[in-house]
């Protein structure tokens, strides 16, 4: 009897722990995820280097008559207009030089128009065979170097003006004074910069890129330009120059041009130049996490019903957040962008996104941007 009681505890307990298992297994639920249905976007991958702003032009002013100054008329921060005059440089002497070389003139002027009477007339005597040949050659030399000390002294009397116009120092350029390095009675030479004068209208950025990069880049080709010193938004750059040498560093110098009417780019400040390397429209766009790649296969899970499909992609641009989907996929496609590593192919999955709403891709979606920061 007791043995009877025995077996049929032992009977009960194993009905016990197969109803237990079968109660697990109905409880059992599908595995939650996030999904988004694609639609056409475009996407761009962009390389970014950093460089800094410079004028367009900047001159070093120097005099060419050294001198001590006697006045200046523009110091730093002040707009000047080409040919306005920066300073002046003492003329005493060389007012003092002109009038004695303008009186030595005077003298060579009577020198030689006497010269010139007596070579007139003696030539009528020569011509009458009434002097020597010897004679008149000598009269025709004296006449002649009578020319050449007038002539001399012309030079001399024209250089002298020259000097004194050129103590009035003028700027070659409409721009914007840098540097002031000049006091009133101090000295001014060509051994270091009187003034910089900068002409800010138009900016440039130069920045070294890599030769994967470089020919990507073409002379004309439209740039942004970050500067958050200058606006939260994009400038628009233009490529002007591509080297095609590179240089110590073995990167190849890019020179973008700004327009900066306005004149709120300065000179020094830092700027960041996205190139596109590579960009489409019209294409389908995904988060780079939502393709999956293994054993040289990429693919994404697209939900069918209320179980998923595994659908091989190929794939195009990359970006740093998303990823251009070449092949495989269409308009209305629903695909799994959460919860996608966990999932395999004809699961059972219950899509319930993070705003309870279905993730749409629009059109509007913007670009991403591929960063790689230049030395």
């Amino acid at each position: 009897m007791k043995k009877k009681l025995l077996i049929a505890l032992a009977m009960c307990m194993a009905l016990g722990t197969a109803c237990g298992k079968e109660t697990t297994e109905e409880e059992k639920t599908a595995r939650s995820v996030e999904v988004m249905t694609v639609g056409e976007g475009e996407i761009a991958s962009q390389f970014a280097y950093t460089g800094k702003a410079a004028a367009s032009r900047q001159v070093s002013i120097v005099p060419t008559v050294p001198g001590k100054v006697t006045d200046f008329n523009f110091d730093v921060g002040d707009e000047v207009h080409q040919g306005a005059v920066l300073f002046t440089v003492d003329t005493v002497d060389l007012n003092n030089s002109l009038r004695a070389a303008e009186a030595g003139y005077n003298v060579a002027k009577l020198a030689r128009d006497n010269a010139k009477n007596t070579y007139e007339n003696n030539k009528l005597l020569f011509d009458e065979e009434i002097i020597s040949k010897a004679e008149f050659d000598q009269i025709k030399y004296g006449y002649e170097a009578a020319e050449a000390q007038l002539a001399s002294t012309q030079v001399q009397m024209d250089t002298l003006k020259k000097s004194i116009a050129d103590c009035a120092v003028t700027s070659p350029l409409t721009g914007v004074v840098t540097q002031r390095n000049v006091e009133i009675g101090g000295f001014a030479s060509s051994a270091s910069p009187a003034f910089v004068v900068m002409d800010l209208s138009t900016i440039k950025v130069e920045v070294g890129v890599s030769e994967q990069v470089l020919n990507t880049i073409k002379i004309g080709d439209k740039v942004d330009v970050t500067m958050t010193a200058v606006s939260e938004l994009p400038l628009e750059g233009i490529v002007s120059t591509v080297s095609p040498a590179a240089g110590q560093t073995g990167m190849y110098t890019v020179k973008i041009e700004l327009d900066n009417a306005k004149g709120l780019i300065k000179s020094g400040m830092m700027a960041e130049v996205n190139f596109t390397a590579e960009k489409a429209e019209d294409t389908i766009v995904l988060p780079r996490n939502a393709v999956i790649t293994k054993d040289d296969e990429s693919y994404v899970y697209v939900v069918k019903g209320d179980k998923v499909k595994k659908v091989a992609v190929e794939l195009g641009i990359e970006a740093a957040d998303t990823i251009e989907i070449k092949k495989g996929l269409k308009d209305g496609d629903k695909v799994v962008t959460k919860g996608q590593t966990y999932i395999s192919d004809g699961e059972e999955v219950n899509v319930v996104n993070a705003n309870g709403k279905d993730k749409t891709e629009t059109k509007a979606k913007k670009a991403d941007k591929k960063e790689v920061k230049g030395e």
